[in-house]
């Protein structure tokens, strides 16, 4: 009986109804794009990161992530290509051998990260052939071929085609030199990356560096990456014990911690927003009640107690809140799933934002529905809440005092 009396009072009250209907369907509208815009900015970060260059996982000896020196090399890189073979849940696998040296070019001499690659592996690996932009990829054969990061050419003023002396020390501490022709210049959107990094084909720099046989380390891809934390364990079980496996997320410490606390920050923006809300919605409840006292004082004196009186005003919000809520569901899902699929795109803004990791002119959002639904209940449970404060008061008054209240 009170369920079907609130279903009344709610279309008996069309102003109200409507005005607490549209508060709570927009208030989880925005709860729904707003996280999903974050997350979804986060996400595009922390790939971009991990696809251009990082990858998801890493093999190295221990002690390299603390000191990257020819002392904590893989000695016999074969050995170890062997042994990933025939691990059925890695895809691909590429040896990286990486040395610090000087570039110069005529009067401009500029430190670099010097990495030798096997190309044709690269290629599924990372972005560096997708990144393109002048110029052509390494290959396989390639003997005296540099690939550049864009920046990295600025500050050296040269161009496809240049010469590029490189000066550097061997694993046996002798001088390393050798004469380099740019074959391309490569631009991924990292400015730090873009500005230091070089990468020359791995057979060849192996020749001048006497690294045959040896790698800073072994980069990996999964066939289900999402499952990257597993597979590393796995491995870490099996390797040699002067091995160790690392995922994106041990590599990317820094960058996950970071995403974390941008996070974090942004739930206390929208737990603000939460907070006045619940405000406006509880005053606009407390109004809308005290607007009715005459009726409710009328409806104690037919025999109503005050638990009636509670349930009867809790279920016309629940049927209001329970409606708007899924409506709102439902539009800001759409909303998510939309620009998932169909990115903002805003020209200048990855040139903008190059320093914090954006590397495209897009803001995507993730379309994540066990973060939708529980978004979903936290704006509900918000709206439900705010009724129980103007139940409080209306039950203090009297019968008499709520049938004389003007």
């Amino acid at each position: 009986m009170l369920f079907s009396l609130a279903f009344k009072n709610i279309l008996a009250s069309k102003g109200r109804t409507f005005t607490t209907f549209i508060l709570s369907m927009f208030t989880t509208i925005f709860f729904i794009v707003y996280v999903a815009f974050t997350d979804g900015t986060h996400e595009q970060i922390i790939k971009n990161s991990v696809e251009i260059y990082t990858g998801y996982a890493h093999i190295n000896t221990k002690g390299y992530q603390e000191e990257s020196d020819y002392d904590h090399l893989i000695e016999n890189s074969r050995q170890l290509e062997t042994f990933l073979s025939r691990e059925s849940f890695i895809s691909q696998f590429s040896p990286r051998f990486e040395t610090y040296v000087l570039l110069s070019q005529k009067d401009k001499t500029v430190g670099s990260m010097l990495s030798g690659i096997i190309p044709s592996r690269e290629t599924n690996l990372s972005y560096l052939k997708k990144s393109l932009i002048k110029g052509s990829y390494l290959e396989d054969n390639d003997t005296k071929a540099i690939y550049l990061g864009s920046d990295l050419a600025k500050r050296l003023s040269v161009d496809v085609g240049d010469e590029i002396a490189m000066i550097g020390s061997s694993l046996d501490y002798s001088t390393a030199a050798e004469l380099f022709k740019v074959k391309g210049i490569f631009k991924t959107g990292l400015f730090e990356f873009d500005s230091t990094s070089a990468f020359a084909n791995k057979a060849y720099l192996d020749q001048i560096m006497l690294s045959e046989n040896k790698a800073s380390y072994f980069v990996l891809r999964f066939v289900d990456n999402e499952a990257a934390e597993g597979y590393v364990k796995t491995l870490n079980e099996n390797l040699p014990k002067n091995y160790e496996s690392l995922s994106w997320k041990d590599l990317l410490f820094d960058l996950v911690q970071l995403m974390q606390v941008d996070s974090l920050f942004g739930y206390i923006s929208i737990s603000v927003f939460f907070f006045v809300i619940f405000f406006v919605i509880m005053i606009f409840n407390y109004v809308n009640i005290y607007t009715r006292v005459r009726q409710i004082g009328l409806l104690r004196a037919l025999g109503m107690t005050p638990k009636d009186i509670k349930t009867l005003l809790f279920n016309e919000l629940f049927i209001i809140t329970l409606f708007s809520v899924i409506l709102g569901a439902v539009i800001g899902s759409w909303i998510a799933y939309y620009f998932e699929v169909n990115p903002i795109t805003i020209p200048g803004l990855a040139e903008m934002y190059k320093d914090y990791g954006i590397v495209a002119d897009v803001i995507p959002t993730r379309f994540d529905i066990p973060t939708i639904i529980w978004n979903t209940f936290s704006i509900f449970v918000l709206n439900i809440s705010s009724i129980f404060y103007p139940i409080y008061k209306i039950n203090k008054l009297s019968v008499i005092e709520a049938m004389r209240y003007v």
